[in-house]
């Protein structure tokens, strides 16, 4: 065995849609069950810090965003305004990098989904995990 297969492989992990307002996100947290509150110092739920997940599991990135895309079209009342109002939303793209020699090149997004994220006024970011040593 080489060093290089020593390591997890590379692979897509999931997609978190972190929303963070000045508000509280309440309406937002009744209106997607698939979703997490961070706590703050006090051990309790930041009302205005949630993290998004899309439903089920997914099998890339492409099917993660549009999922999530699907369910911000169909918010409405108090939580599209919720969603409206938050400052910063942002599609975090988890992947564990490979080790030596292992290039991770899986994740793709269309120029349609890309579009479609633009018109959410969102953003994305990668979450690069380390590889583990097996």
């Amino acid at each position: 065995m080489t060093e290089s297969s020593s390591f997890e492989e590379p692979e897509f992990l999931n997609i978190d849609l972190h929303v963070r307002s000045r508000r509280s996100l309440a309406p937002l947290v009744a209106a997607w069950p698939s979703s997490y509150q961070p706590l703050i110092a006090e051990g309790r739920p930041d009302p205005r810090w949630l993290i998004l997940y899309p439903p089920g599991i997914v099998k890339n990135a492409e099917s993660a965003v549009r999922q999530l895309l699907r369910h911000i079209r169909s918010l409405k009342g108090a939580p599209l305004q919720c969603w409206k109002q938050a400052h910063r939303r942002v599609f975090d793209i988890g992947v564990r990098a490979g080790g030596p020699g292992h290039p991770f090149e899986d994740v793709r997004l269309t120029p349609e989904t890309l579009r479609q994220i633009v018109t959410a006024d969102a953003h994305i970011q990668v979450t690069v995990y380390p590889a583990e040593y097996q």
